[in-house]
C-alpha cells in the first residue's frame, strides 16, 4: 500500500464466464422449469438466442395443454434465465 492508502498494482478483475452453447443454455432452463410443481411434460420450448447478451425466450405449445400456473412458471423462467447470463456466455 502507498501512502495515499491504495493499492496501485491491483485492478479488479471481472469474473470468467463459462461458456455454453445455446442449445445447452436451453436445455439448463428447460430442465430447471421442469423440476417445478405444475410444469407441463410436453409441450414447452425454450430458446436461446443472441450473443453479448444472449436472451431467452419460453413457448407454450397446445401439447402443453391448460396452464394454471402459466405466471408462476413465467417468473421462475425468468429467474432461470438471469442467474444463467451471471454465470455463461455463448459459445459460437
Amino acid at each position: 500500500m502507498n501512502s495515499d492508502g491504495k493499492n496501485p498494482g491491483l485492478v479488479p478483475v471481472a469474473p470468467v464466464k463459462e461458456e455454453k452453447t445455446a442449445e445447452e443454455l436451453a436445455e439448463m432452463i428447460h430442465q430447471d422449469l421442469s423440476e417445478m410443481s405444475g410444469c407441463p411434460k410436453r409441450g414447452i420450448e425454450v430458446t436461446v438466442y443472441g450473443l453479448d447478451p444472449w436472451n431467452s425466450m419460453l413457448k407454450f405449445g397446445v401439447e402443453a395443454g391448460p396452464v394454471p400456473n402459466k405466471q408462476e412458471l413465467l417468473g421462475f423462467f425468468h429467474i432461470i434465465s438471469e442467474r444463467l447470463k451471471r454465470l455463461y456466455d455463448i459459445r459460437d
